[in-house]
């Protein structure tokens, strides 16, 4: 009989054991599991820290190189009669700047690229990106200092090369469609080239 209780108790006692050793692993995966989750909240934290330090600090100042500037009005030219138009000057990190017309176009940067788009036909474009003269270049007629290189490629696109120094500028007209309703939108664009200035004070 004694050894019975005996046998009893240390049943007893295994399982309490056992039970405790269950326990204590259950309290160890989740002390592991709120540790991880912590280390991925730090994580988590720190890398929005550093994504809004870049923003700020970064991404924005850039944001701010690449800007529209000194809206006003102006009286132009249009197909031989004297228009006011509101222009206003976009400055790049691509270092130069150009006037635009803002009734006409709006500006924004894909890649390496500034691209003036009419608001009325998108497939009406204006790009401006840093590049070489070709050999094959002509002089342009348009009224611009720094402007000493046209080429047609075709009725609706045409290659204006722009250098001063060593900074070379293509600028790509692209007009499909202006037939269809011309409001004097080769001469808005001749205008705008017109204004094309280069700055070896931008950032790049």
């Amino acid at each position: 009989m004694a050894n019975m209780e005996k046998n009893n108790q240390s049943t007893q006692e295994s399982k309490t054991t056992n039970a405790n050793i269950v326990y204590s692993k259950k309290e160890d995966k989740n002390s592991f599991i709120m540790k991880f989750l912590v280390f991925l909240g730090v994580l988590i934290f720190f890398f929005i820290l550093v994504y809004l330090m870049y923003y700020f600090f970064v991404a924005k100042s850039d944001i701010q190189t690449n800007m529209s500037t000194d809206k006003k009005l102006e009286y132009v030219m249009i197909e031989g009669v004297e228009e006011l138009v509101t222009t206003q000057k976009y400055v790049s990190d691509l270092n130069y700047s150009m006037r635009y017309d803002t009734n006409y176009f709006k500006v924004f940067k894909y890649k390496h690229q500034d691209i003036y788009k009419n608001l009325k036909d998108e497939r009406i474009l204006v790009v401006v990106e840093k590049s070489s003269a070709p050999s094959n270049c002509v002089q342009t007629s348009l009224n611009n200092e720094f402007n000493n290189c046209y080429i047609k490629i075709d009725d609706y696109t045409e290659l204006h090369y722009i250098s001063k120094s060593t900074d070379v500028y293509k600028i790509t007209v692209k007009t499909p469609g202006i037939f269809e309703y011309d409001e004097g939108i080769k001469t808005r664009i001749n205008n705008m080239i017109s204004t094309f200035a280069i700055s070896t004070n931008t950032k790049i």
